[in-house]
């Protein structure tokens, strides 16, 4: 299995995160990168590097412009099938469309279409089925697709959710969060770092946790997704810390469980991904822990092997859950994601997998 593939941006944070997590995978092959008027023409070599592990051995390529005429134009003559995208989201607004009318399988971590009608909004191993849609008006069979990763903070919160949702039902979500500064992109991070202070706010974030959450956790109908209807109240802040989303989670049951029902549910909770072995799905979705989160240590969950990202694909893959507590109808717990990789590049890589391995493209 080998697929030609290009990432859409260059220097960012995200952007960065995809192209290691290229640089040795089984089945995707780099071939090319675009960027802004600011790196286009640039050698991808000597790009700024923004991430913390040393840069894997990367394809000399030159980073080509981001202009849609352009953008098809080249792709067609790399002969790329997959365009993985972390452009912001004003750019992505037109752009990803456009390649998907062209032809191209499109999987984007940017906010833009993931409300957008036939677009599914997937975490890999929460809600593959949502890949259905792809398959319902208005997409075409045949023709090119488009697919989103969601926020970063969500997995964190919906992944552990997902086997309690189905064993026993959810009444109600309250959630509270503390945001790394990397979720705000390189400006923010390095501004941050100089400064030692940053804003809590996160302005729309709160919409956007109780939104993404109640699609993940919906169900497929004929007329494309329906939500989960239970309230999701949230509260949100960014914190001094690079790396690492963490959650506290108190959910309302619908029904009484013992703590170590819950549990099990939870430790045995496997998915498609799982299934087919696919190469950046980690062996458990989510570690339920019995000690306390740790982002530095805790945010690498999941790996196999060298715990480098750009090797070890598991790497930084698996939620962390600690603090499990059920009493009655009353369910809490926290959990930590890494942002950039699970909860954004990894997690878009992982999805492109499942749609390639599922034959829907």
């Amino acid at each position: 299995m080998h697929w030609r593939v290009a990432v859409l941006g260059a220097s960012g944070l995200v952007a960065q995160r995809f192209q290691q997590r290229l640089a040795n995978h089984p089945w995707f092959e780099l071939v090319l990168v675009a960027g802004s008027s600011e790196t286009a023409g640039m050698s991808l070599g000597n790009l700024p590097g923004r991430l913390e592990e040393e840069r894997p051995d990367m394809p000399d390529l030159v980073v080509q412009n981001g202009d849609v005429d352009n953008l098809v134009s080249q792709l067609k003559k790399e002969n790329c099938q997959l365009v993985f995208s972390a452009l912001p989201s004003d750019v992505a607004g037109p752009l990803e469309p456009a390649l998907r009318d062209a032809g191209f399988a499109v999987f984007s971590n940017s906010s833009a279409h993931r409300y957008s009608a036939g677009v599914p909004l997937v975490v890999a191993d929460l809600n593959p089925h949502h890949l259905q849609t792809l398959r319902m008006p208005p997409n075409h069979v045949g023709a090119g697709l488009l697919a989103c990763s969601t926020n970063c903070t969500v997995i964190a919160v919906a992944l552990p959710l997902k086997p309690v949702w189905d064993m026993i039902g959810i009444r109600g979500v309250r959630v509270r969060t503390a945001q790394a500064l990397s979720g705000g992109g390189w400006a923010l991070l390095e501004s941050a770092r100089s400064s030692g202070t940053v804003s809590p706010e996160i302005p729309g974030e709160v919409e956007t946790i109780s939104r993404e959450t109640k699609a993940l956790l919906g169900r497929v109908s004929r007329d494309g997704i329906r939500p989960a209807g239970f309230p999701v109240e949230v509260e949100c802040q960014r914190v001094l810390r690079d790396h690492g989303h963490l959650v506290e989670v108190e959910v309302e049951l619908s029904q009484e469980p013992a703590r170590g029902e819950v549990e099990e549910w939870m430790q045995q909770y496997r998915a498609r991904p799982q299934a087919l072995d696919l190469p950046s799905a980690p062996a458990k979705p989510f570690v339920v822990l019995d000690e306390a989160l740790e982002p530095e240590t805790h945010r690498w969950m999941g790996a196999e092997g060298t715990g480098d990202p750009a090797s070890d694909l598991r790497a930084g893959m698996s939620v962390s859950v600690s603090g499990l507590e059920v009493e009655g109808k009353r369910m809490r717990f926290s959990a930590l994601v890494d942002n950039t990789i699970r909860g954004a590049a990894g997690g878009c890589v992982l999805l492109a997998e499942l749609t390639v391995a599922e034959g829907l493209i």
